[in-house]
């Protein structure tokens, strides 16, 4: 068993999609690693699956500042040069809202603080 948390902020707003008959909200944040002059992002890509990832899809906007805690899966693919590649989702079982976005006036956009709602339970289907 494999979980990892991660603070970070999204770098676009989540997109749904219909997997198989699942949907699943994807998304990716920034985490800072590292410091002083080391200091660089670490981009996540992330999938919430199910009840949860719908519920929370409309409030996972570019800017807003997510805690993410999961399980990381692999998935080969092969890219457009023939080559065998691995990529990393982290599968997020839970999610907390931390400082909300500024809008294009500097204004702060709604934020939320709660937690993936646990009584949208869903089995991740990999």
């Amino acid at each position: 068993m494999n979980t990892c948390s991660f603070v970070g902020n999204l770098s676009r707003d989540a997109e749904l999609k219909d997997v198989g008959g699942n949907k699943v909200s994807n998304f990716s944040i920034g985490s800072a690693v590292g410091f002083g002059d080391k200091k660089k992002t670490l981009w996540i890509d992330c999938g919430m699956w199910g009840k949860r990832g719908e519920a929370l899809n409309q409030s996972l906007r570019k800017g807003q500042q997510v805690v993410v805690v999961g399980e990381f899966s692999t998935r080969e693919y092969t890219d457009k040069e023939g080559q065998t590649k691995t990529s990393l989702t982290l599968n997020v079982q839970s999610l907390a809202f931390g400082s909300a976005p500024k809008d294009t006036n500097g204004q702060t956009m709604t934020n939320s603080t709660t937690i993936a709602d646990p009584n949208l339970d869903d089995e991740i289907p990999f």
